[in-house]
């Protein structure tokens, strides 16, 4: 598999990652604001131990509890940004329509993506880059090349690695057709959307700091990469009302 970084130049840096997943600890709370008080100070914690080129993701359960909907992913990402200098980046989207079975139930979850510095952090997506679906099929085929709009110069039309992935992740099958319309969408599941993560968080060899994960410890070596597990006390600082 071809490494190659979406940071300019293409530097390849030793760097690691962290992983925090609040499934247990919605579960286990009586209100939101017990959620975010659970979480207090790690983030400011996690921060202090994180580099410049390093990620945080952060599972982020909605939830559904005595008549009201929980907004736990934006509530967390509010909260870690005004406790700590972390920087939101990006959210993906975990539709749960399976595993969902009450009407009111959240059908989907949240991935918060947080970095340190969003001049330097790295992510390497050509580790989950998909399918050109239109290749070779627009326009009679013909067109393989074209002028940037940008700089009027002559650009490939496709990248050989294939596309970026979209901000919702969705399986999709155009194969039941001849033409290129999408025949089917499924979901993906909450362990590949972590596993895709964890590829463009981290390269080969490197350490996974989860904090409260219990499920996904095989997804990530998986990938051969080191898991490290961290108590909370471990990044919980302390803070002062």
């Amino acid at each position: 598999m071809v490494k190659r970084s979406s940071t300019p130049g293409g530097k390849l840096d030793t760097n690691q990652m962290y992983l925090v997943d609040l499934s247990r600890v919605v579960s286990a709370a009586d209100s939101q604001n017990e959620v975010l008080e659970k979480t207090r100070g790690v983030w400011d914690g996690i921060y202090d131990r994180m580099e410049p080129t390093e990620t945080l993701w952060v599972v982020a359960p909605n939830d559904y509890r005595d008549g009201r909907f929980w907004p736990i992913s934006m509530a967390v990402s509010d909260y870690a940004r005004q406790e700590s200098s972390l920087t939101l980046k990006n959210t993906i989207t975990v539709h749960q329509w399976n595993e969902r079975g009450a009407d009111m139930e959240s059908a989907y979850d949240e991935i918060l993506l947080l970095v340190k510095d969003k001049r330097q952090y790295q992510f390497h997506k050509d580790e989950i880059r998909v399918a050109h679906v239109y290749e070779g099929n627009e326009w009679g085929g013909e067109r393989k090349e074209g002028n940037s709009a940008y700089h009027d110069t002559e650009v490939r039309r496709y990248n050989p690695d294939g596309k970026d992935p979209g901000n919702v992740w969705l399986e999709e099958n155009r194969t039941l057709t001849n033409n290129q319309e999408v025949d089917e969408t499924a979901s993906i599941p909450l362990e590949e959307a972590i596993r895709r993560c964890v590829l463009v968080g981290s390269t080969e060899g490197e350490t996974v700091h989860t904090l409260w994960v219990n499920d996904f410890e095989s997804v990530i070596t998986g990938e051969n990469r080191q898991v490290n597990q961290l108590e909370p006390e471990e990044v919980q600082v302390i803070q002062n009302d």
